[in-house]
């Protein structure tokens, strides 16, 4: 893991790619739809470090009953990131099945998108690997581009935009790392859904 250091600070790279990319993403998002994004967006990232921070206290009880400030500095790993994505799928789905829920799942994907290329692109930049950040904002300019001009973003290229992104991994980093995995199955559980989602409202 890469590490920065700001002031007397030392945070790790990927949690300020995430808190750039969460930030940008809403920035970008209000410019095109000209409207703040919906709630869902906000709590799944805060669902996501909850879930990945407190599973900590979880799978390492004795040692958190010792040092409970140790819970600021570490958190669940792999089983973390798991109970982390697998929390913000069943939310997601939550909000989308909600009786009086106004939340257009359309957005799903290309928010999803949207902050993951953000993400990678800020996580390489900061991992001071200049030529991966350099191919990941290419695919995320050809993406605002698309997404800017199109405004509908379907399956199909969603599909084709999620490939490019795991060519993108593959190249600069570990695609078979669990974190990747994850990122690509939250996305491929996002392509599904919205197809559930689209049969439902035709049937």
């Amino acid at each position: 893991m890469n590490y920065l250091t700001i002031g007397r600070f030392t945070l790790p790279a990927d949690l300020l790619a995430g808190f750039a990319a969460i930030f940008i993403g809403a920035l970008l998002y209000r410019l095109k739809e000209k409207k703040s994004i919906d709630d869902w967006y906000w709590n799944s990232f805060f669902i996501y470090i909850a879930i990945y921070k407190l599973s900590y206290a979880v799978f390492n009880f004795k040692m958190f009953l010792d040092t409970p400030f140790s819970l600021l500095y570490f958190n669940g790993g792999t089983e973390g990131q798991i109970l982390a994505y697998v929390g913000i799928a069943l939310y997601l789905f939550w909000v989308a099945r909600k009786k009086d829920s106004n939340i257009n799942t359309n957005e799903y994907l290309p928010v999803y998108l949207l902050f993951f290329m953000l993400y990678w692109t800020a996580l390489f930049a900061f991992s001071i690997d200049y030529a991966a950040a350099a191919v990941q904002a290419i695919l995320l300019a050809g993406f605002l581009l698309f997404h800017f001009k199109n405004g509908r973003l379907t399956e199909q290229f969603a599909l084709l935009f999620l490939m490019a992104e795991a060519l993108v991994l593959s190249l600069f980093s570990d695609l078979f790392a669990v974190e990747n995995l994850l990122i690509l199955a939250l996305g491929i559980y996002l392509l599904v859904f919205k197809r559930l989602k689209k049969e439902e409202i035709q049937h």
